[in-house]
This record gives C-alpha cells, sequence and structure tokens, in this order.
C-alpha cells in the first residue's frame, strides 16, 4: 500500500476521506491544484510515445499521486490489454497515426463521450493529471453533470433515450489494437442501465437505429453544448470525476503555441469500485488487466 510507505499531508488525507463518501450524482468531481509532478520529463517520440516513456521516463512521482489518490478514494486502477497494451498509468499525448482519432492520442476535439462508454468494462472513475501544458493553448476539458443534462431533458426525450434504439462502436483506441478483436458492440439504451440515471454515449460516435431515434441523440448534443463547463488543465492541476454521474469531452478552442500541441501531456488512471466485480473479464493470471 503506497499510503504506508510515507509521512501524507493530514489536509490531503482528510480531504479524499471527505470527498469519497460525498453524493456523486450531485458532486462528481475533485478539483485539486498544484499537485507533484516529475520535475524533468522528456519529450516523447510522437511515432511511439508509450514506448518511449517506458524507456525515458526513469521518475514515477505523477504515477504514484495517482495511486495514492485512488488507494485513499476506495478506487481500483485497472489496465485495458487493447489500450496502451494494458498500461495503467495511460498518457493523454499525441501520437502520429492516431493524431485524427477520437482518442487520448489525438491532438484535435474529443467529443463528448464517458470513457469506454459502451465497454463490457466500463470504469467508475476517471483520475487525469497535468504533466505538461501550454497557458497559450486554450485546450479545454469540458464537463456536464449527468443531473443536470437529466433537469435539462423534457421527458419525452428520456422516455426515448431509455430504449435500446442506439448505437455506439468501441473507442478508436480499443479498436486499433491487435491484441483483442472484439466484434460489433451491440445495441443499448442511452439512459439507464447500471443505475436510472446512468448515461452511454459518445457524441458523432452514438447513432439512432432509426431516424426517431438519431432526432433523440441530437436532443443530447444540442443540450451538451449548453450546459458544458469548461477547464483547462495545466501542469500540476488534477481532476477527478466520477464517469457514470459526468460526461466530459476536450475542445480545442485557440491555439498560440502549435509546438506545445503535439507534446502535452496528461496522465491519466480509469478505476472501478471493485476488481472482483470484473475478474470474468480480466486477462489470464491478471487481476487488473482487462481483456479488450
Amino acid at each position: 500500500m503506497i499510503a504506508e510507505a510515507g509521512p501524507i499531508p493530514d489536509d490531503f488525507r482528510n480531504l479524499c476521506h471527505a470527498k469519497k463518501y460525498v453524493n456523486q450524482f450531485e458532486s462528481p468531481y475533485v478539483l485539486l491544484k498544484n499537485c507533484p509532478v516529475d520535475p524533468d520529463l522528456p519529450i516523447l517520440d510522437l511515432d511511439s510515445p508509450v514506448v518511449d516513456k517506458r524507456n525515458r521516463k526513469t521518475t514515477y512521482v505523477a504515477e504514484a499521486f495517482l495511486l495514492l489518490y485512488a488507494e485513499l478514494m476506495g478506487q481500483q486502477p485497472i489496465g485495458y490489454i487493447n489500450v496502451n497494451d494494458g498500461d495503467v498509468f495511460q498518457d493523454i499525448h499525441p501520437m502520429r497515426s492516431l493524431m485524427e482519432t477520437q482518442s487520448q492520442k489525438a491532438a484535435k476535439t474529443i467529443f463528448f463521450h464517458k470513457d469506454l462508454a459502451n465497454h463490457f468494462v466500463r470504469p467508475d472513475w476517471v483520475n487525469i493529471l497535468g504533466l505538461r501544458a501550454s497557458e497559450q493553448n486554450e485546450i479545454y476539458t469540458s464537463f456536464v453533470r449527468n443531473c443536470d443534462l437529466l433537469d435539462y431533458l423534457d421527458e419525452r426525450v428520456l422516455k426515448g433515450l431509455r430504449e435500446e434504439r442506439f448505437y455506439t462502436p468501441y473507442d478508436d483506441l480499443t479498436l486499433s489494437s491487435s491484441n483483442k478483436k472484439l466484434g460489433r458492440a451491440p445495441n443499448h439504451q442511452i439512459l439507464g442501465g447500471a443505475t436510472d440515471y446512468d448515461i452511454r454515449f459518445f457524441e458523432n460516435r452514438t447513432v439512432g437505429i432509426d431516424a426517431e431515434s438519431q432526432e433523440l441523440v441530437d436532443e443530447v448534443v444540442r443540450a451538451l453544448h449548453v450546459l458544458k463547463k469548461r477547464l483547462l488543465i495545466l501542469r500540476g492541476d488534477f481532476i477527478g470525476s466520477a464517469n457514470n454521474e459526468c460526461i466530459h469531452n476536450k475542445e480545442v478552442v485557440r491555439i498560440g503555441d502549435e509546438g506545445a500541441v503535439t507534446n502535452r501531456w496528461l496522465m491519466k488512471t480509469v478505476n472501478v469500485r471493485s476488481l472482483d466485480m470484473h475478474k470474468i473479464h480480466m486477462m489470464p493470471s491478471e487481476v487488473r488487466i482487462v481483456n479488450g
């Protein structure tokens, strides 16, 4: 347990204890500033940033902070064999071959989504720490709470969203891997499932299977862009979000430093409440690496 390896500031421990028990439907975010980050970070090779990081990042300050936060919050970080070959500490960093995709390796806008929205193991929490970002670039992470979206949409739309008339393909990063072929994702409802307020959605990927259900998708998109709140994540900034209680995107609004776009680096973990709940989906002999 990393929490037992050394002294932890009482304020941080107490904050995590308090946030652990809040109503996440009403308060799905934890925002922290001045978090510890590695003092020296390499400029990564855009052709293979993940491999380059493994070879050249020789300190693990960011990883230790993300792991400590997860432990204090009662979260279990997991990896996916089709995402960075199972890395638990994932890099939101451009990669040349994936810059135009809707994935963590993109350099462009990533539309509103929940992480792994239609995956058979969907994270309960997504935690992101800023490692390197330029203040000259307005690259925002925007959020909408489920509760605000549900209050905004009328009853007719909400009723239609509870029907299994929608389709979302697996995410680009999962599909780009050759480790595990998943086939076609199933049709699904947008609203309901894990909870009454659960939302399964990826803007411009989730589609209705007929004209009427597509109109409902369009209503959701319009509402998200009315309700969104923007956050600029810079070095040392941390945002923890309850993946099933809010939805987020990445918006590239204005660029003042082109070179910094391809070197922007955030690190994230995706986390679940219990490893036992998902053990049938884990890789053989692994306890926290999903086979997909």
